[in-house]
């Protein structure tokens, strides 16, 4: 038969579900997987199953075509109209004779074919922004010669189950479905950042925690899974993800070389010294920085004492990366950030920012107050259009719950 499909699977059991773990190539999950809501449960399920795939179908798509290190789990597929037939392998006598010993009768009945005759129906259960992407990039492939296909040879991980499609199979299936995503947990940010090899800010976090002098081969850097760095650490410096935080800014001064893709060599070079001439500037040239990192004469044991100091803290570290990345822009902008950063106090209670960013010992870290923060820095230093100075101490009396508050003095240049 024309549509026929056989595949290899290995048969499994969990609780009162039995499935089958195979591969699918490209034009078989773009031929036969669907994931249009007529193959939905009902109305109602269909809003949750079909969640808007445009922009990340493509983004997908593009993921595809692009990296060669691509990677996807397992694309959950329900199957149903027809029932595939399975053809399972006897293994126990080749089994014994590895292991030398009887082994668990049950593997024998785990490895088969499955054989699909092309009258079955096939939707993705979890995996629809998946098979969306490969449709696409299954479509853009179509009529390229062969050997310039990037996915001719890929094969995709799938589990197939049986989705009986009568009211009681239906309220199985959306069970399925609330389980795998109300168990499913998302990779912590930090993880990502250890781990990601195609986010530039991660790959460059890694390098400026492993490589930049300052920080001692990374023993100064927290590897904390939480943006909040620990008040009672005084062994850090600060954490993986402030240094993230601080990238996700400074990246506003880098812009990758054309026809690249950001995680190439010479991208990750471009940012990592980007990254690294702000650590170097802010050492310099900043006093609480110079006195910690330089002339030791600052531990952090001071430092982090009742959050004193907000440099210490991530939020005073996404605080200097901004007003870098502001006065960057500005002709001869780095000198003149020089001779004003040293003239308000990043020490509380004598800060500016005290009640803004700090309350008796404690953060505030609430992004709206950063933006404050930032705003404030401007003003002070004379650089706040005068349009933005109104609003900003309408916001400031907000935040800060105190209607009889004025905006810090400037500072005399």
């Amino acid at each position: 038969m024309e549509n026929k499909l056989v595949i290899p699977c290995i048969r499994s059991v969990m609780g009162d579900w039995v499935f089958y773990s195979s591969v699918m190539d490209v034009m078989e999950i773009s031929i036969r997987v669907k994931t249009d809501k007529k193959y939905r449960e009902n109305p109602d399920l269909d809003k949750i199953l079909q969640r808007d795939l445009k922009e990340r179908r493509q983004n997908i798509a593009k993921y595809l075509l692009t990296s060669k290190s691509r990677f996807f789990n397992s694309i959950i597929i329900g199957v149903f109209n027809s029932i595939p037939q399975w053809h399972e392998f006897k293994i126990d006598k080749k089994l014994n004779e590895i292991n030398g010993s009887n082994q668990n009768q049950e593997y024998n009945h785990s490895v088969g074919l499955l054989e699909f005759s092309g009258d079955e129906e096939m939707f993705a259960i979890d995996g629809q922004h998946r098979v969306a992407g490969i449709q696409i990039a299954f479509e853009q492939e179509q009529n390229k010669p062969n050997d310039e296909k990037i996915l001719k040879d890929d094969k995709f991980p799938v589990i197939f189950i049986a989705h009986i499609d009568d009211n009681l199979g239906r309220k199985r299936t959306r069970k399925l479905f609330s389980d795998i995503n109300n168990t499913a947990r998302p990779v912590q940010e930090g993880d990502r950042i250890k781990v990601d090899e195609e986010n530039l800010n991660a790959i460059v976090t890694r390098r400026i925690y492993a490589n930049y002098e300052h920080f001692k081969n990374g023993k100064l850097i927290s590897l904390t899974e939480r943006e909040k760095l620990d008040s009672k650490d005084e062994d850090h410096f600060t954490n993986l993800l402030g240094i993230n935080n601080a990238n996700k800014i400074l990246k506003k001064l880098f812009k990758k070389k054309p026809k690249t893709n950001e995680w190439e060599e010479e991208n990750v070079e471009r940012f990592y010294k980007i990254v690294k001439e702000f650590y170097d500037y802010v050492i310099e040239n900043v006093i609480d920085y110079n006195s910690f990192f330089v002339k030791k004469k600052l531990t952090i044991k001071q430092a982090r004492k009742n959050n004193l100091y907000l440099l210490f803290r991530p939020i005073g570290l996404k605080l200097l990366a901004r007003l870098y990345v502001f006065y960057s822009a500005k002709k001869d902008g780095l000198e003149e950030l020089k001779t004003k950063i040293n003239k308000i106090s990043f020490v509380f209670p004598d800060s500016p920012f005290n009640n803004l960013l700090w309350s008796d010992g404690k953060m505030k870290a609430r992004e709206k107050n950063q933006a404050i923060a930032y705003e404030i820095t401007l003003y002070i230093f004379g650089d706040l259009q005068n349009d933005k100075q109104k609003t900003l101490l309408e916001r400031y009396k907000d935040v800060v719950g105190n209607p009889a508050i004025t905006l810090p003095q400037k500072i005399k240049v």
